[in-house]
């Protein structure tokens, strides 16, 4: 069978190209071809060179209006003629003229976050934004959800629309094995610029939903009991100079530092020195929507992960989680106090439960229940 991964924009900024390259290898292990489709970016071209096979077909489109490139995207799928196309996220860009195909290729659609759950899409831009979703369950013959809230939101929503019947795979991220094992180049040099310290880990965008005051109200209540707590921070956001500035009044200079966007052959360097990891949840539909796919790189490293007890983190550490209030900072101060103090243990967590590999299993067995045997009875008649 052949896959053919539809993704867009730069993965620097939008990451919907995690599951393209962090599936592309299990499947061909398991006997598909694969091929992505791409846009031609610096970032894009290292992250498909350092994760993907040479068997991995690529193809690479200019970046143009959102016309040229469903134009575009739709010609490559008739040099492709795929068996399935995978489109890791639906939008005004981000599809193709199904009238223009040259054969008909079974279309799945991802779902990793409910944008019109997001309170930032107000206006005419949720209601887009939802027309986009519900448009989704008519275009596509299967869904992909990275939540158990996406599939329950998606299958009430095919239900309304008469499609009932309509397949939806529980699929959330995983952990890519190219990336936990790719050389540790900087590990000893980030291990002793922090000797004797405990050395917490945030990676994401610096917004203030994210939980990023929350994180930095702690290290605040933190740095008056003792100082050998650090907080690094990987990734850029809107407020960001907001929070330096507070770094700054309250003198957590020393301990906080902003390392803004670390490329992904570092990132095992700095996961392996770390001592625990944090990531912040919000009790809000955007939250319960989306798949924090951080927590999944993080489960390989086995260390703690500071997070709330949301989502996808409560189905993946349960009773065991070291959970926070992301409304009340002293909350984390507590789980870090006890860190700090070597009062916690990493949970038990099966590591190849999370793996890509394992979700191209699923999703090779979920294909073989769903569309396989009725392409076989049909060609049978």
């Amino acid at each position: 069978m052949k896959i053919c991964f539809i993704t867009l924009g730069d993965i620097k900024f939008i990451a919907t190209m995690k599951r393209a390259i962090g599936m592309a290898n299990p499947l061909l292990s398991l006997g598909w071809e694969v091929a992505i489709i791409a846009q031609d970016s610096e970032e894009n071209r290292k992250r498909i060179a350092m994760e993907c096979s040479d068997a991995v077909k690529v193809y690479y489109y200019p970046e143009g209006t959102a016309a040229e490139e469903v134009q575009t995207k739709t010609a490559l799928v008739n040099e492709i003629a795929p068996d399935y196309i995978l489109f890791c996220s639906f939008s005004f860009r981000n599809r193709i003229l199904k009238n223009k195909l040259k054969h008909k290729p079974k279309i799945l659609i991802e779902h990793s976050e409910l944008p019109s759950g997001i309170p930032d899409n107000r206006g005419l831009r949720k209601y887009a934004m939802l027309a986009l979703e519900y448009w989704s369950v008519c275009y596509a013959d299967g869904l992909l959800c990275a939540s158990r809230y996406l599939c329950k939101t998606y299958a009430k929503r095919a239900a309304q629309l008469f499609r009932r019947q309509l397949p939806v795979l529980y699929s959330p991220y995983a952990f890519n094995n190219e990336v936990v094992e790719s050389p540790r180049t900087r590990y000893q040099e980030i291990k002793g610029a922090y000797a004797s310290k405990k050395l917490l880990i945030y990676m994401g965008t610096l917004t203030r939903n994210y939980g990023l005051f929350t994180m930095l109200e702690a290290m605040e209540m933190i740095s008056k009991e003792r100082s050998d707590v650090h907080l690094l921070l990987l990734g850029r956001g809107r407020h960001q100079e907001e929070a330096k500035a507070f770094v700054n009044e309250k003198g957590l200079t020393n301990q906080v530092q902003f390392l803004g966007y670390t490329p992904e052959e570092d990132l095992s360097s700095y996961f392996a020195a770390a001592d625990a990891f944090i990531s912040p949840l919000n009790d809000t539909v955007q939250d319960w929507a989306r798949c924090p796919s951080k927590i999944y790189m993080y489960i390989p490293f086995e260390k703690p992960v500071f997070t709330c007890r949301i989502g996808e983190p409560a189905e993946i550490f349960g009773k065991e989680g070291y959970y926070f209030d992301n409304r009340y900072p002293a909350s984390l101060a507590a789980l870090i106090n006890q860190l700090a103090s070597g009062g916690l243990k990493t949970p038990g967590v099966d590591r190849l439960a999370h793996s890509w590999e394992k979700r191209a299993v699923d999703f090779t067995d979920w294909i073989n229940s769903n569309y396989t045997d009725k392409v076989l009875s049909i060609a049978n008649l």
